[in-house]
């Protein structure tokens, strides 16, 4: 294993060169955030797994078996970390899992297709990772072979990069009308009433379209400095570009001597910032008082607690934090922390299997919030509610859950921007606020697009 300090420069100036160069990848945390410290950026992979409408491609060749055992096979699994030096990521695989591979897991459920051209699934392999710390502003190049370390090196941009993005005029849809919105609510909350289920996650899509092109790091990274969010990434495809600023953590494994924990942070309850520090206070005050946004942060944890028992030793499922204040710069939300000791038998098959997609984005039972799900959105969510990460040869892994997540199409003369918004609805909520809370929650996008809507057309 190799690693080598370079000079200090932004990652949006080492990544600039890479902008729209597919399977080039940046993750990158909150820029206001220190607990997000470190940036990643990847490109050149030497394998790629990618699943389109339920069939396996390796390297872009028809393969049999399970997408999740190919990719368990391509970590290697004995990294040796560098002496002296602490990496979140120096080899390995990143990419993402939409949300239309559920089914693959659950096959009781019939979900509509996804309405983007991008795969359901996408990984590659790197043997070489550039790394940033920005708090101490240290800069590294590393990874299992000395040559690929040597191109990416080679590949990366100086200092930083100029902020070129120009504030296009965005013209926006949605695929529902606030009525079509609050009538979905309105049943799924009498369905909740009739006892079908407790919980339903639902979203509606809004859509941007510009007559210019435009730049997916330009638009990330006024995205990023808009809404700050500790688990954001910038996926290039051929097909397009997934720009997410969430920050939500679906999972992280952390190896250690004893084997492997796992935890999981879901986030449920939402309130607006204000720019008056004393409503601001007030505003998070209600929201950990309110006992709707409570019962639904709770609901969740347990939900979360009753799939990592799937996978963990018996007796480890810890419940480290709950309903917990995150203030981001426009929203706070309520986040709980569930931890858990995984069984070593375990992989990358059966972590899917027992977690994806994440209850948070969901609701409780899973399976019949999907299914309420597709029957009220009646359109599919592709990477929107999906898995975006990493998962390390030292068998460490972190993904977040891939909400606050656009997809980027350049057509032509135009660019198309999708990105849902939604929110969790249970028998206390009111249509009507509901549906105010996905317009709060697509502020980030619009104001890094220069943007403002009101959900009227």
């Amino acid at each position: 294993m190799e690693t080598r300090e370079i000079s200090w420069r932004s990652p949006y100036g080492a990544f600039a060169p890479l902008d729209g160069v597919p399977w080039a990848h940046l993750l990158h945390g909150g820029d206001k955030s220190a607990d997000a410290r470190w940036s990643i950026i990847v490109a050149f992979p030497t394998r790629k797994v990618v699943v389109r409408e339920g069939v396996l491609y390796l390297d872009g060749a028809l393969e049999e078996g399970s997408a999740f055992d190919e990719l368990q096979e391509l970590v290697i699994n004995n990294r040796v970390t560098t002496k002296g030096v602490s990496l979140p990521f120096q080899s390995g695989l990143v990419g993402f899992v939409g949300y239309e591979m559920a089914p693959y897991f659950e096959p009781s459920l019939s979900l509509p297709a996804s309405p983007f051209d991008l795969p359901d699934v996408a990984f590659g392999r790197y043997e070489a990772a550039a790394l940033f710390d920005r708090v101490d502003k240290k800069s590294f190049v590393t990874g299992a072979d000395a040559r690929a370390c040597d191109r990416l090196q080679e590949a990366l941009g100086g200092g930083d990069a100029a902020d070129d993005f120009s504030d296009a005029d965005w013209a926006f849809t949605s695929n529902a009308t606030r009525d079509i919105h609050m009538d979905a609510v309105a049943v799924t909350i009498e369905e909740i009433r009739n006892g079908r289920l407790f919980q339903a996650n639902l979203a509606h899509q809004i859509t941007g379209v510009s007559k210019e092109p435009s730049s997916g790091l330009g638009l990330f990274r006024r995205i990023a400095e808009k809404s700050d969010a500790e688990h954001g990434a910038l996926l290039q495809f051929e097909e397009g570009a997934i720009i997410s600023n969430s920050p939500e953590r679906f999972f992280r494994i952390t190896p250690h001597k004893q084997g492997r924990r796992i935890s999981a942070e879901p986030i449920k309850g939402t309130r607006p910032r204000d720019e008056d520090s004393e409503t601001d206070a007030s505003l998070a005050q209600e929201l950990l008082e309110d006992p709707k946004d409570r019962a639904e942060n709770i609901m969740i944890a347990d939900l979360m607690r009753n799939d990592l028992s799937r996978i963990c030793e018996d007796g480890s499922i810890n419940v480290d934090t709950l309903c917990e204040i995150m203030s981001l710069t426009r929203v706070h939300h309520l986040v709980s922390r569930i931890s858990g000791q995984l069984k070593p038998d375990i992989g990358l098959q059966e972590i899917f299997a027992a977690l994806f997609p994440s209850g948070s984005i969901t609701g409780a039972p899973k399976v019949e919030a999907m299914k309420v799900i597709a029957e009220r959105e009646k359109i599919g969510r592709g990477p929107y509610c999906g898995a975006i990460g990493y998962i390390d040869d030292s068998g460490a892994a972190d993904f977040s859950v891939a909400i606050r997540t656009s997809v980027l199409a350049n057509k032509g003369v135009q660019t198309q921007l999708t990105f849902p918004v939604g929110g969790g609805i249970t028998l206390r909520s009111d249509p009507a606020a509901e549906y105010q809370e996905t317009l709060v929650k697509a502020r980030g996008v619009l104001a890094g697009l220069g943007a403002d809507w009101d959900g009227r057309s």
